[in-house]
């Protein structure tokens, strides 16, 4: 049977070496046996919220959870310090921003800037590596308040590329916050006109390794190419140009961040359904183990042709591929 120490260090190991007193009481540990722990050398108070485990190291998650816990309930890391813990090149978490509701009664933290907003809904944040954050969609509107419309611009691109966002799912929480007054709405609005719903950024490093892999091994494919049987399903990441065989490239940082799971599965299923084989191809394969990468699109290829998908009927994918390849489509 576990005890207060074990289910404490357990907690801690969750979350970057750190507990809130809060989650201590509710584990069953008093003021007085928090005190305890503290004075025997188990526990450090850091701060009025926050409980550091002695000997934990100090890691920048470490950091940035702690400037979380301490700016109160709903806070979530936003602004440039999330771009930067999302990956953005340009951005760092020197200076953190912190972002929570306007209604929770806390006192002021002297870790970050804090933003005190009426509009933080679960829809716009969710958790990645541990850290509480505002999504990328709402990133972008934060920046397009905040900095030099270039700059916010090129940081839109770069997390469209990533798949951290996409016009859609942007224009979405745009709408949803466009009625508060928010700074940033007309810029992020031009923007998203500019570029229109079917962007397609530049590939990012994941993506042309991925095709470079599979080309080196005489597999050309096309990347973000608009699929689906006889009604559209979604763009894809890349798609052979002879078979109707499809690879996402996955970020296995990201996509339990960013995904809804039953989304994605139906997705996928979708694509199936419309007669393409799909299989994902996750970054630390593309980047560590292209032997994998290549064993698996060529598997899918054989399965493609073992189950005789890539002959030519009506509505089938090949013809859909010789038809967008005729039009120039992705």
């Amino acid at each position: 049977m576990s005890t207060l120490d074990d289910d404490l260090y357990e907690l801690a190991s969750r979350q970057h070496g750190l507990v809130t007193p809060s989650d201590a009481r509710l584990l069953g540990a008093s003021r007085s046996a928090i005190r305890h722990r503290i004075a025997r050398g188990d526990w450090v108070a850091d701060g009025p919220r926050v409980l550091r485990r002695t000997g934990s190291p100090a890691t920048p998650a470490q950091r940035l959870l702690g400037a979380v816990v301490d700016a109160g309930p709903g806070a979530h890391l936003s602004h440039g310090a999330a771009a930067a813990w999302w990956g953005l090149p340009g951005f760092d978490l020197l200076t953190l921003d912190i972002t929570r509701p306007r209604n929770i009664t806390s006192t002021a933290t002297s870790r970050a800037r804090l933003h005190r907003v009426i509009d933080l809904c679960a829809a716009h944040v969710t958790v990645l590596d541990g850290i509480p954050i505002v999504r990328p969609e709402r990133v972008a509107l934060e920046l397009c308040a905040t900095l030099h419309p270039a700059r916010a611009g090129r940081a839109l691109d770069n997390a469209w590329s990533r798949r951290l966002l996409s016009g859609p799912s942007t224009r979405r929480v745009l709408d949803e916050l466009a009625a508060s007054g928010r700074g940033g709405v007309v810029w992020l609005r031009t923007l998203l006109d500019e570029r229109g719903d079917n962007y397609v950024p530049p590939a990012t490093n994941l993506e042309a390794r991925a095709l470079e892999i599979l080309r080196d091994a005489g597999m050309t494919m096309r990347r973000q190419v608009d699929s689906g049987g006889a009604r559209w399903v979604g763009r894809v990441d890349l798609r052979c140009v002879d078979l109707p065989v499809i690879a996402e490239v996955q970020s296995e940082r990201y996509h339990k961040a960013l995904c809804d799971v039953a989304d994605d599965a139906r997705r996928l299923a979708a694509l199936r359904a419309a007669g393409f084989v799909v299989v994902e191809l996750w970054d630390v394969d593309v980047w560590h183990h292209p032997t994998i990468v290549v064993e698996q699109v060529a598997a899918a290829r054989r399965d493609a042709v073992r189950t005789d998908r890539f002959r030519c009927r009506s509505g089938c994918p090949s013809d859909q591929i010789r038809s967008e390849n005729g039009r120039g489509i992705g």
